[in-house]
């Protein structure tokens, strides 16, 4: 008996497409102020060289819309990925 074989490898794959984007969207969504601050400034200095260019209320804006479209795209990802094969069709 192997070990790992192929199936249980796609599976994992399959099961890391569909739940680390989901992760990802509900910290973006549910990290501190501090944090969302920090992630501006280091965003900012990179693109910028100034820390502050974005304005933290539109920045937060956008990570919790990019971080609602991870959780849309990780349910997506869900049913086509692990979820349709389970149901049966009738």
């Amino acid at each position: 008996m192997e070990l790992l074989n192929i199936g249980f490898a796609i599976l994992l794959v399959k099961i890391a497409i569909s739940v680390l984007p989901g992760v990802i969207g509900i910290y973006l969504i549910a990290a501190p102020e501090e944090k969302k601050r920090e992630l501006r400034n280091s965003v900012c200095n990179k693109l910028f060289e100034v820390s502050n260019a974005i304005p933290y209320p539109k920045f937060a804006r956008f990570l919790a819309i990019c971080g609602s479209g991870l959780i849309l795209f990780s349910l997506v990802a869900s049913w086509f990925l692990l979820l349709r094969d389970l149901i049966p069709e009738g």
